[in-house]
């Protein structure tokens, strides 16, 4: 039983941060070739998927130990729905309030960014 940690795994929030935060950057400017209304609009559509995923990220994991447990587990279930709740907002007031806006751009940008939000962390490892 020498191999046994006996340390918390920190899990690698802030690099999750940068990977999504530079592909939005990378996609936002590919689609600043289509003009400044597609490149603030896949801007936005990238912020629309940070937003509400970095709120639930601060929810949940402010707490640590075996004895939070169950509060992480009852944060889970409220951040995700005020999660849903929120991007619904978000996107509703983005096509509200802004105008113009490129839909496909937006769109396109955000379901990027759901892919890579479920992929990035199976190349980032835990510490």
């Amino acid at each position: 039983m020498s191999g046994v940690r006996n340390s918390i795994i920190r899990l690698p929030i802030a690099r999750w941060a940068y990977i999504v935060s530079g592909l939005l950057a990378v996609q936002s400017l590919l689609w600043s070739l289509w003009g400044l209304v597609a490149f603030y609009s896949a801007l936005l559509g990238g912020l629309i998927f940070i937003v509400p995923n970095a709120w639930f990220v601060h929810r949940v994991f402010r707490y640590q130990g075996a004895r939070a447990a169950p509060l992480m587990v009852a944060e889970v279930f409220r951040g995700e729905a005020i999660k849903f709740s929120l991007t619904a907002i978000l996107f509703a007031a983005v096509f509200l309030l802004i105008e113009p806006v490129s839909a496909p751009a937006l769109l396109f940008t955000f379901a990027v960014m759901v892919v890579a939000g479920a992929v990035v962390p199976w190349l980032v490892k835990p510490q």
